[in-house]
């Protein structure tokens, strides 16, 4: 349901950030997780801004993680870049949808965005940076075959 590209990149910037532990440059990120350098550029800076990331030029320059890993929860980077929207509105897409006048969906979707929100609380950027191995499965579940978070949809 996390349809939104800028915080689906988000993430992935910020479990880079942590897994590699030092400051990296836009351009590393960009190209490490196959997003588009200007795109990347733009929401590392946007998450600067927001407090998730600290940054020095020059040279040894680049974004770090401004507080631990384990103390950025996934729904507070989700609200704060404003991709929360799809939580708060009917996924059937009517106006009036309300408890008291549901649309189709209201019943099966209500439980179903309760469990991703407290999914969303209860997992951090440390959950998805930590390495697997050992037949391992995510801690927070939800990477790709490669080892990257994938937006939930």
């Amino acid at each position: 349901m996390i349809s939104c590209k800028k915080c689906e990149y988000a993430i992935r910037a910020l479990v880079d950030l942590a897994q590699t532990q030092s400051r990296t440059g836009a351009r590393e990120i960009s190209q490490r997780q196959n997003v588009p350098y200007h795109f990347v550029a733009k929401i590392l800076q946007e998450l600067k801004v927001k407090g998730f990331l600290r940054s020095a030029r020059g040279a040894g320059g680049g974004f770090a993680l401004a507080r631990p890993a384990d103390q950025i929860r996934l729904m507070e980077l989700v609200v704060a870049l404003d991709c929360d929207h799809w939580l708060h509105q009917c996924i059937y897409g009517y106006a009036d949808c309300a408890d008291n006048n549901p649309c189709p969906l209201h019943l099966g979707w209500k439980p179903i965005r309760g469990q991703i929100e407290k999914y969303l609380n209860r997992h951090t950027i440390a959950d998805l940076a930590r390495p697997l191995g050992n037949g391992e499965k995510p801690t927070a579940g939800w990477l790709d075959h490669r080892g990257l978070p994938f937006a939930i949809r």
